[in-house]
């Protein structure tokens, strides 16, 4: 379904709104950018969902994710530190690098 792409007016109030200031030549490519973005959008509403079940959280029960857990004997502390090249204690030293 095409559309008008969006008027001068749109692009400067949308300026307006994010506190940009646009040239002329500016507002013009935001424009061709915005139509550019809202053809993607009107593609996507074109596409049948018909029978495709809503997104459901992956926090919900069978959401075919597992538990975010560590198990026993996977995480060996020793091997993970042996490259540091600093340490104290247990904790990776890193040099300070910003005043």
């Amino acid at each position: 379904m095409p559309s008008d792409p969006p008027s001068r007016a749109l692009v400067d109030t949308l300026a307006e709104l994010a506190r940009l200031e646009l040239s002329g030549e500016e507002a013009t490519q935001l424009g061709a950018q915005l139509d550019t973005i809202l053809g993607y959008i009107r593609s996507l509403q074109a596409v049948d969902v018909e029978g495709v079940p809503e997104y459901s959280s992956a926090s919900l029960e069978g959401s075919g994710l597992r538990a975010d857990a560590t198990e026993a004997g996977h995480f060996d502390l020793e091997r993970a530190l042996a490259g540091v090249p600093m340490l104290r204690g247990r904790l990776v030293a890193v040099p300070k690098f910003k005043d």
